[in-house]
């Protein structure tokens, strides 16, 4: 019987949506690396999970008219596809219901592949999701990019492996730290929010939202229950648990008092990182800067005393500051903002350092100073 009968690509896409969280862990459960494939009728239910995530997608791409389910191994399907080429259509089958395996074939090319029994895969309960918002999809996706890189990672503190969402009327707030630096960003929704939101997205649900939302304004469903997330858009169901825990107080950490202020060139600033990172620390990855008149002196240094400088011309009228950061932190949220210009505030050479736009609120990124 046939179960899928489509052109190589309209196969190819659920089952990327859905792989992507197949095989980024150690499987306690041989069926964990498996896709479950749902046929009814034409239409075709790919979903994958590690027992923490689950993603769902759909495709009009089914076959003949019997319904069925299979899994297959999520990694061998997902090669064979992608190794297909684009110009013959694609067909999965099974010869008959007690067959553990099915076939894929393109023209003179066939391969079969071992199946698992689909009532062995996971099936996730039942949740009342009693808070739920919607917003423009490439906001939310914003949003996650402007602080995402700050989590931590398999960090004790399990409450800083992942991301606060915090959703309190017409705002939302998302929030992430990794006990040496902070990230910060908020945007409006359109329709205010119910009821007050406020829970722990894990890291690697975080960064799946990243890979999977599209940069377009459709808008995404999102609903928060006591234990779980679910982010609905297009065609795709991501469910996931949420971290357990309190997050810390985020306001108690953001400077209010830094009054030594300038801007600069997002791209320069960037390019100078780049340039005495080739000669900093390979353990450390310190970087000093020296604040001084209307100039900014960037040094770095390497146990076999090999130094490089960058000067950058800036307005500063504060007080002379030496002081010291990690390199990778200045580095990361100058990848991720996309304007032109920066603004950095400091109040002394031990204090932590606010990064914001300039002329916007919506954003903050706190990094703490090191010893170089």
């Amino acid at each position: 019987m046939q179960i899928i009968k489509s052109s190589r690509e309209a196969f190819a896409t659920p089952v990327q949506v859905v792989g992507g969280i197949v095989g980024k862990q150690r499987q306690t459960l041989p069926i964990l690396s498996n896709i479950l494939i749902k046929k009814v009728g034409s239409k075709i239910e790919f979903t994958a999970t590690d027992l923490d995530i689950e993603i769902k997608t759909f495709a009009d791409i089914g076959g003949d008219s019997k319904d069925i389910s299979v899994t297959v191994d999520a990694a061998k399907l997902h090669n064979l596809i992608n190794a297909l080429d684009n110009s013959n259509e694609v067909t999965l089958s099974l010869k008959n219901d007690s067959d553990s395996t099915i076939e894929l074939k393109q023209g003179k090319s066939t391969f079969r592949l071992n199946t698992l029994p689909a009532d062995e895969f996971p099936n996730r309960q039942a949740t009342n999701f009693s808070q739920r918002f919607s917003m423009p999809a490439n906001q939310f996706r914003h949003l996650l990019q402007l602080v995402h890189f700050s989590m931590a990672q398999q960090d004790i503190r399990y409450f800083l492996n992942g991301m606060l969402l915090s959703v309190d009327g017409d705002t939302i707030r998302v929030v992430t730290t990794d006990g040496h630096r902070l990230a910060y960003s908020e945007a409006k929704l359109e329709t205010p929010c119910l009821s007050m939101i406020h829970c722990i997205v894990p890291r690697r649900t975080v960064l799946e939202l990243i890979r999977l939302i599209p940069d377009n304004e459709n808008n995404i469903d999102v609903e928060v229950s006591n234990s779980e997330i679910r982010v609905m858009f297009g065609n795709i169901a991501l469910s996931s648990k949420l971290v357990e825990g309190k997050f810390p107080d985020y306001n108690r950490v953001i400077p209010m008092n830094n009054n030594n202020v300038f801007k600069v060139k997002r791209e320069l600033l960037s390019a100078a990182l780049k340039r005495t990172a080739i000669l900093a620390n390979a353990k450390l990855r310190g970087v000093k800067w020296d604040l001084k008149g209307n100039t900014l002196m960037i040094q770095s240094t390497n146990s076999d005393q090999e130094e490089a400088q960058d000067v950058l011309d800036i307005e500063y009228n504060g007080i002379d500051i030496e002081i010291g950061f990690n390199l990778l932190y200045l580095q990361d949220v100058l990848n991720n903002l996309k304007s032109e210009e920066v603004q950095f505030a400091l109040l002394s050479n031990t204090g932590a350092m606010l990064v914001t736009m300039p002329d916007n609120s919506t954003f903050k990124y706190v990094v703490m100073p090191m010893r170089t």
